[in-house]
């Protein structure tokens, strides 16, 4: 008998300019809408990029 294990989806960061994959179980969470980082869930309130040198345009 053999198993597959099925790999979960990946889904792009909801923020808007963010290209970020982001995976269904994702711990960074605004209601039903998943993201990459804590920064994008929580609209970027310092201007701050998602990760350092992602090349996103999701910030400030």
């Amino acid at each position: 008998m053999t198993t597959t294990l099925e790999r979960p989806a990946t889904l792009v960061c909801a923020c808007p300019g963010c290209h970020c994959t982001v995976q269904a179980d994702s711990p960074f969470r605004n209601g039903t809408l998943l993201f990459c980082s804590d920064v994008c869930a929580k609209g970027h309130p310092n201007g701050e990029p998602c990760h350092a040198g992602c090349g996103c345009e999701c910030h400030g």
